[in-house]
Parts: structure tokens; C-alpha cells; sequence
């Protein structure tokens, strides 16, 4: 499905609704639906990001050697850091297919930026957050490290989270002749907090309100900046 079919569709006639309804909660869920679509037909998350969770993970295992007590100390940091360079192949694709097909117009007419930037980063959140729970589930098997209540919680804000950085690169270098590189050298440093408050709020024994709420200020700020560039980065 491409970029015009999916948007052509969404603008397909439909029963009759009050002014402006589509301009809200309506809108930002066919847009998210469009964007899960989009991924899924370009199949870069099925062929690409789970062998890649899956070396990184049987790697590591074998690279930090057959210590359990090892292996469960460095388990929380492991996922985050799975997930985040996993984010990178993802990122590539927020906003080629528009770039490439010339739909940014067609984009800005059918909602607002604000709905778009939301659509976006609902879909990355979904597909972030299903990379972290494999990458969570793999180590807890291999590695003998239990998922905690409060890793969880931490995977379901540092999903959003990296999202929204995911998004605002992908969006902002999408007409970069070396996107890949400059995706990598940008969303790594940007996205330390999320591993850095992830893997601690999910080791045993640490207190995981300070880094929850840590994890829960950087989406705070992450969205609010976003928002307010979003419009602007569509212009360009």
C-alpha cells in the first residue's frame, strides 16, 4: 500500500459527521492505522528488527560470558539498548515514502500537523513498545532476568518517548543524502535518558519512582517541543 492509496482511502466517502470531527480523535486514529499499515507493507519491522533482537541478545549473552550474576546485572540495560539501535532502521521510514511520492500537500490537507505528528508517534510508540517487550521477553528467558512491574511501566513511557525522537529525526532528515549515518550520530546521545531511566527503574532493588518520573518529564518536554517544531519541520 503506498502513501497516496493509504491517504486516498481515508478521504473515501463516509456518513456524514459534524464540522471539524475528523480534525480530532477520528483523525489521529486512521492516521495511526495508515502509518501501522504503511510499516507493515513495507515489512522493514518483520524483516529487519526481529533478527536483529534476536543476535543482539543471543551475542550478548555469549559475550559477557556464563556468569548469571553478570548476565542479570546487565539484562535491564540490554533491552534499552536492543530497542534503541533498533529504532534506527524504523526511523529511515517516517517520512521517506511521503518525501519520495511528493505527499506532504496531500498530508497538510488532510488534517492538521498537530494530527499527523500525533498519528506518527502512536504508530512508532506500538511499534517500539512491541520491540522492547520481545527484546524484554527474549532476555528474561536467556539471560534469567524476570521482567519487574516497574520495567514494564518504564518500557511503556520509554516507548513514547523514543518515539517522539524517532519522529522529529526522521521527519527532519528525511531528504538527507546520509540520513543513515546522521540518524544514527543523533538518536543515540539523544535517547540516553530513555536507556539510562529504563534499565535503572527495572533493576531489582533500585527505586524506580525517580527514573519513572524521569522517563514520564523527558515525554512531557519530548511532546511539547515536538508539537510546537512539527508544524514547521512539514514546510520544509
Amino acid at each position: 500500500m503506498t502513501p497516496a492509496r493509504a491517504l486516498r482511502a481515508l478521504r473515501a466517502p463516509e456518513a456524514p459527521v459534524a464540522p471539524g470531527a475528523r480534525r480530532g480523535l477520528p483523525l489521529v486514529v486512521s492516521l495511526t492505522g495508515r502509518e501501522v499499515a504503511l510499516e507493515a507493507a513495507g515489512r522493514e519491522l518483520i524483516t529487519v528488527v526481529p533478527p536483529f533482537v534476536l543476535a543482539a541478545v543471543l551475542l550478548s549473552g555469549l559475550g559477557f560470558g556464563p556468569r548469571p550474576d553478570v548476565l542479570r546485572t546487565v539484562a535491564p540495560a540490554l533491552s534499552w539498548l536492543v530497542v534503541l539501535f533498533a529504532a534506527v532502521p524504523l526511523a529511515r521510514g517516517v517520512a521517506a515514502a511521503e518525501r519520495e511520492e511528493g505527499c506532504w500537500n496531500l498530508m497538510r490537507a488532510l488534517g492538521s500537523p498537530s494530527a499527523l505528528f500525533a498519528g506518527k508517534v502512536a504508530a512508532l510508540t506500538l511499534w517500539l513498545a512491541a520491540t522492547w517487550g520481545g527484546a524484554a521477553v527474549l532476555v528474561a528467558a536467556l539471560l534469567d532476568a524476570p521482567m519487574t512491574a516497574a520495567g514494564a511501566l518504564a518500557g511503556a513511557l520509554g516507548a513514547v518517548g523514543l518515539a517522539v525522537l524517532v519522529v522529529m529525526f526522521g521527519v527532519t532528515l528525511a531528504g538527507a543524502q546520509r540520513r543513515n549515518g546522521l540518524l544514527s550520530v543523533l538518536l543515540c546521545p539523544a535517547a540516553l535518558p530513555v536507556l539510562l531511566a529504563g534499565a535503572q527503574a527495572a533493576t531489582p532493588g533500585v527505586d524506580a519512582r525517580p527514573w519513572l518520573g524521569l522517563l514520564a518529564a523527558f515525554d512531557v518536554i519530548g511532546l511539547a517541543v515536538a508539537w510546537a517544531m512539527f508544524p514547521v519541520l512539514m514546510e520544509e
